[in-house]
């Protein structure tokens, strides 16, 4: 009995938001900082906290690793992970920068670079988690409002 609780309360669901930017064909990436992807790049986003909603974590990621305000556009893919420890979804929203284009020039504990490429240079990148596949989902004209969404 003390073995199964320890290992539901170790599998529990965690919520992360992601962002794909794109304009004129190029796509806003992170090189990521965190130590388990090191140097692999991928959006910006990441884990939703408590008190948090997913748009709110999307917005709050964005601005601490690309260093932009952003207006959400919708949301066009979801990605859920079974782990032995942790189960995670992954809602993936679609944004555009908001006013300046101010992109993040220092690395930090939050990324180490932030670039725009075209899909053609993505796939010669080290990436994150199938990012290709990601990238592939999108689709502008399919893009699902937010606020079709939520999480109470």
């Amino acid at each position: 009995m003390i073995i199964g609780t320890f290992i539901y309360i170790l599998n529990t669901m965690i919520l992360k938001s992601f962002v794909l930017i794109e304009k004129a064909g190029r796509y806003l990436l992170i090189k990521e900082a965190a130590k388990k992807w090191s140097g692999k790049w991928f959006l910006p986003g990441g884990k939703v906290e408590v008190n948090e909603t997913p748009e709110t974590a999307a917005h709050r990621e964005t601005k601490e690793e690309a260093g932009c305000d952003i207006l959400i556009n919708g949301i066009f893919y979801f990605r859920y992970n079974q782990g032995f420890l942790d189960n995670y979804l992954a809602i993936f929203y679609s944004a555009s920068i908001v006013g300046e284009e101010i992109i993040k020039t220092i690395a930090d504990k939050n990324s180490l670079e932030v670039k725009w490429f075209t899909y053609d240079e993505i796939v010669k990148l080290p990436l994150r988690q199938k990012l290709l596949d990601i990238i592939n989902n999108y689709q502008k004209e399919n893009v699902l409002p937010a606020t079709n969404f939520k999480i109470t």
